[in-house]
């Protein structure tokens, strides 16, 4: 009843016209126009979507691992299902999915990265009841997200420590602007590259990376910052998701040898009142636990709940 349909560069723009127009839960993520950002070479690209009388009905983008796995997708922080919404209904999407199961009963192992419910055109618990009910066993990640109201100043959400260290923060009038020059945007990447090895990591993406996401996202990216005069004192690079309304906070780059004022504080006080006065109604923290879930960063979790964060997950299938 359903043709398989792989990945083809050719297929591009169908692909994305249906995340973005008539799918669920689809966002910029797992469209091409990002996924391509990836140099060729670095993964195995075995996406692949079902049609129906030549109708999308759900779409894959995924990776195969030198493990023979599946993986949707190990390049986004969401992968799929991408579900079209003639599809989503409780009459067709077993039937849909349970036709996927069986080409993707070729790998090893099948691992799907959800679109969180607060990213999501549709409420996925249909999606992840079906999912369940295939075998596919649930891990879930925990993470904040704060709501916004364009009638509440978001400082009035906060603790009164970051309502105090904001309040001081305004003495100094500071200037909160994009990044917008070549220094900028080293500087910020400089900064971004100490905070990660704090924890013995490194960001995602390279600065060259960042370059080639603003020019491909021009709509769904932008960096914010905040400067005391000449002098950078913390940046942010924050995925738009305007469908549902949502901020993501995808890096946060202090100079943390600034001791006038708390600087990440200030910041996320700026880009939370900025956000709400655009109109958005969430702004996203991101995950507080290491280790697929395993382990919570309590100190992470606390701090975001001081500017009225509340908990959400990103949950991962797996089979």
């Amino acid at each position: 009843m359903y043709e398989i349909l792989p990945y083809s560069p050719e297929l591009d723009q169908r692909f994305d016209h249906f995340v973005k127009h008539e799918s669920v839960n689809g966002t910029f993520l797992q469209s091409r126009r990002f996924l391509n950002y990836h140099p060729a070479g670095r993964f195995n690209d075995a996406s692949f979507a079902l049609q129906k009388s030549g109708i999308i009905a759900v779409y894959f983008p995924g990776v195969k691992t030198a493990q023979n796995e599946f993986i949707s997708h190990q390049g986004s922080t969401f992968g799929g299902p991408i579900i079209s919404k003639a599809f989503y209904n409780g009459s067709k999407l077993r039937e849909l999915l349970e036709e996927a199961d069986q080409y993707l009963s070729q790998f090893s192992k099948t691992v799907l990265k959800l679109t969180p419910a607060i990213f999501s055109k549709e409420n996925p618990d249909l999606l992840e009841y079906t999912l369940e009910h295939l075998g596919y066993s649930r891990h879930t990640e925990l993470s904040n997200y704060t709501p916004l109201n364009n009638g509440t100043d978001p400082l009035a959400l906060c603790d009164a420590k970051h309502r105090k260290q904001f309040l001081e923060s305004e003495k100094f009038k500071c200037t909160y602007r994009e990044l917008e020059t070549e220094k900028d945007f080293e500087t910020f990447y400089h900064f971004l590259e100490i905070s990660k090895a704090k924890h013995n990591t490194k960001p995602v993406h390279t600065l060259e990376d960042l370059y080639d996401l603003r020019r491909r996202l021009k709509k769904n990216l932008r960096f914010k910052s905040l400067w005391l005069g000449e002098r950078y004192v913390c940046g942010m690079m924050q995925f738009l998701f305007p469908e549902t309304k949502t901020i993501h906070d995808q890096y946060i780059s202090p100079d943390e040898t600034f001791t006038e004022f708390h600087p990440t504080t200030a910041m996320h006080v700026y880009v939370l009142r900025e956000a709400a006065q655009e109109g958005f109604d969430k702004f996203s923290w991101g995950i507080s636990t290491e280790d697929h879930g395993n382990f919570l960063n309590e100190n992470l979790y606390r701090f975001k709940e001081a500017f009225g964060a509340q908990p959400s997950v990103n949950v991962c299938y797996e089979k």
